[in-house]
């Protein structure tokens, strides 16, 4: 059976961090998996729409699941249930888990100022657009749950989901 977890929140919420995190446990409990951020799919100027994302992404799990993985970990900043649904589809798993990861308006904003750089020019109205965001996602229909990540370490976060997963949450 393939799986799906599936990260979502705005920007500066975690999902990255919390990504990476949960990639490292799976690897060190020696439970296979990919893990893509469906960001870097967009990434480039001008970015890429949905469709086109939501294309590259269902060809990687694809080639992922004919190389034996059926565990599919994704990040993705999902604006709307159309594009959550479009998302999970372009993953193709049987059973997806979909967690929300949030932090207060003023911290996601403050993350991403902190994280990218200065000279680019999308600076200022990415860490705005984070703050719109920031109470938004987690209200989508289609969340499994909903995890602060505000003052806590990104392995707190990916310990918290794992045990959400494994004990049936989904």
């Amino acid at each position: 059976m393939t799986r799906a977890v599936v990260l979502t929140g705005g920007p500066g919420a975690g999902k990255t961090s919390v990504l990476q995190a949960l990639a490292t446990r799976l690897e060190d409990d020696g439970v296979e998996h990919g893990a893509i951020e469906s960001e870097q799919l967009a990434c480039g100027h001008p970015w890429l729409p949905d469709r086109l994302v939501h294309e590259q992404l269902a060809a990687i799990c694809r080639l992922q699941r004919n190389y034996g993985r059926t565990l599919f970990l994704v990040a993705a900043t999902t604006e709307t249930e159309e594009d959550l649904r479009g998302l999970i589809a372009a993953i193709g798993a049987e059973r997806s888990f979909v967690v929300c990861l949030r932090a207060p308006a003023d911290v996601a904003a403050a993350r991403v100022l902190a994280r990218e750089p200065e000279r680019w020019s999308g600076r200022e109205a990415l860490a705005a657009h984070a703050r719109v965001l920031a109470g938004q996602i987690a209200a989508l229909p289609g969340i499994d749950l909903v995890l602060d990540t505000d003052g806590r370490e990104p392995e707190d976060v990916a310990a918290e989901l794992y045990e959400a997963y494994v004990n049936g949450a989904e």
